[in-house]
């Protein structure tokens, strides 16, 4: 169950970095939606430094968990 909501965290984070970015930068959504493009390109990079720490563990646990299973 929890290698389930870990794999599944890259569609459920996404929403997250949105909903914490309007929150810190006190903007209401339609103005992150309709608004300059700064605001969607911080969303990005927010989202893109997730998903390269998430490969970087993912391979970690991967070859831990390989390593467990060999035992």
């Amino acid at each position: 169950m929890l290698l389930f909501f870990w794999r599944a965290s890259l569609l459920l984070v996404f929403p997250l970095i949105i909903l914490l970015y309007m929150r810190v930068a006190d903007l209401p959504f339609s103005t992150v939606d309709d608004g300059v493009n700064h605001h969607k390109w911080v969303i990005i990079a927010a989202y893109l430094v997730y998903v390269v720490f998430w490969v970087i563990v993912n391979r970690t646990l991967s070859r831990l968990l390989r390593r467990r299973g060999r035992r």
